[in-house]
């Protein structure tokens, strides 16, 4: 775990750096390729910039509905500790701006494309067509920085590949025991599965919106197991699954529709062209 550099008296969280980077590269690529769906550069650039303000609103506000029923629960406890309340308000914003959650900023970025694409009449498919292939890139990009931070740790593991964390202020339990790289096994499988998406982006011609019908069957699966092997418990539940372990299953057959229909016709947002008059023949008049 390496969660920050420093620079003088100046602490750089890796977690921020190590995403936006892999976000840029994404980005980067997804305009070289934007051409294969008919998607001029600037859109491809704009569209990826409101997905970005989606994943942020989106993962921020799944973390608060997860996080919410603690808060109300250890209220009083909040109260001791923060009289004043000015302090006690300021405990509450670093509570709840203190995490993410990948599928709330994964639905946030459909739904702010989404708005793009109707804002501006630009086609939502081919969006989603061409996005799809670099959301396990960034996703394991993301995990490996959850890896440096020393967040979404693993369970207790005294086997191969165990994992020693030293002691940080802010998770005090995780350098207690050995933990299952569960981060980096999630990075690993979203790297492999860019890669089959990347396949079958070039190599098929599976499109109208079928490439995130493939990536979602794929996640919802290994993500409903990877929930097994988190040792981290802050991140919500229902009886004995998950809140991801829901969103999962909720997902499944969502992603099995989109393979089987594809999106709807009505979310292409295409300007109808105006018919022109034929131009005179030269030398004509009136």
């Amino acid at each position: 775990m390496y969660p920050a550099i420093q620079i003088g008296s100046l602490q750089i969280p890796l977690y921020g750096i190590t995403f936006l980077a892999g976000l840029a590269l994404a980005i980067w690529f997804a305009t070289m390729m934007g051409h294969r769906v008919s998607l001029p550069k600037a859109d491809v650039l704009y569209g990826a910039l409101f997905a970005f303000i989606g994943i942020l609103v989106g993962s921020k506000v799944v973390y608060l509905i997860t996080t919410l029923p603690s808060l109300i629960q250890y209220w009083n406890r909040v109260c001791e500790l923060y009289p004043e309340l000015f302090p006690r308000i300021f405990f509450i914003l670093t509570y709840l701006l203190g995490g993410y959650v990948y599928y709330g900023g994964l639905i946030g970025a459909i739904l702010f494309l989404y708005m793009y694409c109707h804002l501006y009449k630009v086609d939502f498919i081919a969006f989603i067509d061409l996005f799809a292939v670099f959301i396990p890139f960034v996703h394991g990009i993301g995990r490996i920085a959850c890896f440096l931070a020393g967040c979404c740790y693993g369970i207790e593991y005294h086997g191969p590949f165990a994992v020693h964390f030293p002691y940080q202020e802010a998770i005090p339990e995780l350098c207690e025991v050995p933990r299952f790289p569960v981060q980096l096994l999630e990075a690993g499988l979203n790297f492999v599965f860019f890669g089959v998406l990347l396949i079958l982006f070039f190599k098929t011609k599976i499109r109208k919106g079928r490439l995130l019908g493939i990536y979602l069957l794929y996640y919802v699966i290994a993500r409903f197991f990877l929930e097994m092997l988190r040792g981290d418990s802050n991140r919500g539940s229902i009886g004995f699954l998950s809140t991801s372990q829901i969103i999962s299953l909720i997902l499944l057959p969502i992603g099995i529709m989109i393979i089987l229909k594809g999106l709807p016709e009505k979310l292409h947002f295409r300007i109808p062209q105006k018919k022109t008059e034929p131009a005179a023949e030269a030398g004509s008049s009136e």
